[in-house]
């Protein structure tokens, strides 16, 4: 099913499930879209037919589920992937760190299991701050340049979606902020796919 808008794919979704004895559905796809996963979650909830998502959209973690779903997705959550990036800075004793985030849908989330992970920990987190960038208001890049001149930490934690992260790192590379002696972790369910994030 190469093409995954929302009508398309239930339709084809739906006359393959009518028209074959189906005991469960793996999918994949080559998307980015939380739509696709959605979706899916939606026809395996309503059909009660086990859809595996592998790729793509599909692998975005969606939680919660629609009640009675069979929807599995394999794909790391946001959360196990923040529980990661904390292994490797207590690995490298790289305590001073920031937050960075767009206002991608989950950022309040990202922010708040930030917090659960340092205040729960008997290591000496210097959480130095969050920055909520704005991207949409400002297609020049002048305000997130200005917000990211503003975090004295080396290590950035940065949540947002693969388009996002794009005009992040432009704005990080025109600050000064991109270059040796910055680390940035980009965390987020939707930044997979064969292609690499741009180097900036």
């Amino acid at each position: 099913l190469n093409d995954t808008n929302p009508r398309s794919l239930i339709v084809r979704l739906c006359d393959v499930l009518s028209s074959l004895r189906i005991h469960g559905v793996v999918f994949e796809d080559d998307t980015r879209s939380e739509a696709v996963a959605q979706i899916l979650d939606f026809i395996s909830a309503q059909t009660s037919v086990p859809i595996i998502g592998v790729n793509g959209g599909s692998a975005i973690v969606l939680t919660p589920k629609e009640k009675g779903s069979t929807f599995l997705q394999l794909g790391s959550s946001t959360e196990q992937q923040l529980q990661v990036i904390f292994e490797v800075l207590e690995e490298y004793d790289w305590t001073a760190f920031a937050v960075v985030t767009t206002l991608l849908p989950g950022y309040e989330d990202f922010v708040d299991y930030v917090e659960v992970l340092t205040d729960s920990s008997f290591i000496g987190w210097e959480h130095r701050g969050v920055v909520t960038l704005n991207l949409t208001d400002d297609p020049e890049g002048a305000r997130p340049r200005r917000q990211l001149r503003e975090v004295t930490a080396q290590i950035r934690l940065l949540y947002c979606s693969r388009d996002e992260a794009e005009a992040v790192f432009r704005a990080a590379r025109d600050a000064g902020l991109a270059g040796p002696g910055y680390i940035w972790f980009v965390v987020g369910t939707n930044l997979g796919g064969s292609e690499q994030l741009p180097e900036h």
